[in-house]
């Protein structure tokens, strides 16, 4: 490879990335442990309004829970936005471009879901969604808080493993 080939090698790509999710995940998960009234008043806003609430909605879009409050979502994007703010605010402004040169309106004023997520799939592939959509995935999926919603008891391997624990409990697995 010579010295004016800008091409990224492989190795050189997945190192790069897992750097960057590994901070991610390390920062999403340290974000969302604590008490919720603790949560809640620790909760500070990215510098603009705007942003925090596109991040919600967008949040939402990639991983729709009903059962979830607006407020672990919001938590982890706008940590997300404090501590990647140049990468965000320019993901917010690209995706508002896009969502108005094809839907006619910024991404927040796109009622139809649908549409909305046509828009984030056009942008899965750019380090701006990756970046939110590894967040909220283990802002959301390991948080200690969320696991009843989702029907998880937590670790096994401290009582013993899920042999004598549920696994025969499974009701559906048709037998």
């Amino acid at each position: 490879m010579s010295n004016n080939d800008h091409s990224t090698s492989r190795r050189k790509f997945l190192k790069n990335t897992g750097i960057g999710v590994a901070g991610t995940i390390v920062a999403s998960t340290l974000s969302v442990t604590g008490s919720v009234a603790a949560e809640a008043k620790n909760i500070s806003l990215p510098d603009s309004p705007h942003v925090s609430k596109t991040l919600l909605k967008m949040a939402k879009d990639i991983y729709p829970h009903e059962m979830i409050q607006n407020k672990y979502y919001q938590k982890i994007v706008d940590d997300l936005a404090k501590q990647q703010k140049g990468l965000i605010d320019e993901g917010v402004a690209m995706l508002d471009e896009q969502s108005i040169a094809k839907l006619g309106s910024p991404f927040l004023q796109v009622s139809y879901e649908p549409d909305r997520v046509r828009l984030l799939r056009s942008i899965e592939e750019t380090t701006f969604f990756i970046k939110v959509r590894t967040a909220l995935m283990f802002g959301l999926y390991d948080n200690p808080e969320l696991f009843p919603l989702f029907g998880y008891q937590g670790s096994s391997v401290e009582k013993g493993g899920y042999l004598n624990r549920g696994l025969n409990e499974l009701d559906w697995l048709s037998e």
